[in-house]
């Protein structure tokens, strides 16, 4: 049988009841429906077992009726629900419990609602979802930690315009393969964002409001083909921001006010070398004057002078225990160059690179979660720009436990920690200081183990930056 509010084909299998200003869900729909439209009526509430019989029902659409509640079973009797659709109603929850017993569900609308949060586990008896719309949840306030939990075959997830602030933590979806994040007010993309997110291929960020990417911010996401930033107020982007990204094929710049300086130089590259024939997509400068409105990509290593950073205090060595945490720090005082490490077995450690006990953290320190003799050595570390890649050496010595007990006692007891530094500047001409240089091509060439620069008299742009190489004692 056929609703009379509603029109039927193909046996009854198709039902469609859309703008019939239905105030609840007909009673008289076949069993052999498949496909059931109820788009645009005034239903408020979907109640239990409203569905029980449709058991070979594949595709329900509920989408902008007035629903603000769906009871607890509303779904039951649905083992082949394949896509439901919710959008544009008035949930303030996510409807989490009524999710239950749909083992076949794929897609998930809930964009538009005025959904206030989203609970820890919220999708969890779901885990067949593929599709999750969250998009437009204009009154979101709180995402949890474990909101996405359970998730482990999701494949696209979107969160565009949602007021978001913050990345939410994404790393249970580890099969997710496009991530809508545009719309939203980030501000800042930092690192470990999109950690776990190793299937991600797209990733969409336009009109975010993002000012800055943080250094080493994508490296979690190496099978990335295409990633958006564009209208953005974006001025220049980490050196080698993209160098993990060995998959990344599209790249959309555009509408962002670049900033045409040395900071820019390896994009200019790297645009030219990645996409040449592709303009259009890419950033055009917004400054200096002189080369406002042109294509980055198009500009020659020639219309950039640059000054190679210094590092004006070498560091001194450092003597720990063995058994202890140590870190050797090396920052620099811009965010956009990047930080390597030689270890003394000649192994480069990078960000996002891992050793057993050993690791390079976002900031470019390098991080020993407990120190052996093993570890004793030389420790290079190099700073990367398009202008030049300094280096500076520390020394670790590491003393067997029971041959520096004493030393480990006392400094236990006076609280007191190995200290040095190393310092990283930029300098700008005057003076006597050298002639800028216009800046070579970048290259990926790095300096021997043990090398260093030594640090002309220069005269600094800003306050020295200066940073310290601690060990933390064993309790």
């Amino acid at each position: 049988s056929c609703p009379a509010a509603c029109s039927c084909s193909n046996q009854a299998s198709r039902v469609i009841c859309t703008r019939r200003e239905l105030l609840e869900v007909p009673t008289s729909i076949s069993v052999n429906t498949r496909y059931l439209n109820l788009q645009e009526n005034h239903i408020q509430v979907i109640r239990t077992d409203t569905f029980k019989h449709l058991r070979h029902l594949e595709i329900l659409q509920l989408s902008r009726n007035l629903v603000r509640k769906v009871e607890v079973g509303a779904f039951n009797g649905l083992p082949n629900l394949n896509t439901l659709e919710l959008f544009d109603n008035r949930l303030t929850t996510v409807p989490t419990q009524a999710f239950e017993y749909l083992s076949k569900l794929r897609e998930l609308w809930l964009r538009n609602n005025p959904i206030e949060s989203i609970p820890s586990y919220a999708f969890n008896r779901v885990p067949s979802l593929r599709r999750l719309d969250l998009g437009e949840l204009k009154r979101l306030e709180y995402i949890s930690e474990a909101a996405f939990e359970g998730l482990v075959n999701l494949r696209y997830l979107n969160l565009g315009m949602c007021n978001l602030k913050e990345i939410p933590n994404l790393t249970a979806l580890v099969r997710l393969e496009e991530l809508e994040l545009s719309g939203n007010r980030l501000g800042r993309v930092r690192p470990g964002s999109f950690q776990g997110l190793g299937s991600l291929r797209k990733l969409w960020l336009m009109h975010a409001r993002v000012a800055a990417v943080e250094r080493n911010a994508f490296d979690d996401l190496k099978a990335l083909e295409e990633l958006n930033l564009a209208h953005n107020e974006l001025a220049s982007l980490p050196h080698d921001l993209f160098a993990p990204l060995h998959r990344l094929e599209r790249v959309h710049l555009h509408h962002n006010p670049w900033r045409c300086d040395c900071d820019v130089l390896w994009l200019s590259w790297w645009l030219r070398e990645t996409v040449p024939s592709n303009t259009s997509c890419c950033a055009r400068c917004h400054a200096p004057p002189a080369l406002r409105g042109r294509y980055l990509g198009e500009l020659e290593p020639g219309h950039f002078t640059c000054y190679a950073p210094v590092i004006v205090e070498p560091p001194a060595d450092l003597n720990v225990t063995e058994g202890m945490a140590a870190e050797l720090k090396c920052r620099t005082g811009t965010a956009m160059t990047s930080v390597n490490w030689l270890t003394p077995n000649g192994t480069l450690m990078t960000h996002g690179s891992y050793r057993v006990r050993i690791s390079v953290l976002h900031d470019g320190t390098l991080n020993f979660t407990n120190v052996t003799v093993q570890d004793t050595g030389q420790y290079p570390c190099m700073v990367t720009t398009a202008a030049g890649n300094p280096t500076a050496s520390a020394t670790l010595n590491v003393s067997a436990a029971d041959a520096a007990a004493a030393a480990a006692a006392a400094a236990a007891a006076t609280g007191y920690t190995y200290f040095t530094t190393v310092t990283v500047e930029t300098t700008d001409a005057g003076g006597e200081e050298p002639a800028p240089q216009t800046a070579p091509a970048p290259t990926a060439g790095w300096e021997a183990a043990g090398g260093s620069t030594a640090a002309p008299a220069t005269r600094a742009t800003g306050k020295p930056f200066t940073v310290p190489i601690t060990a933390a004692a064993a309790g």
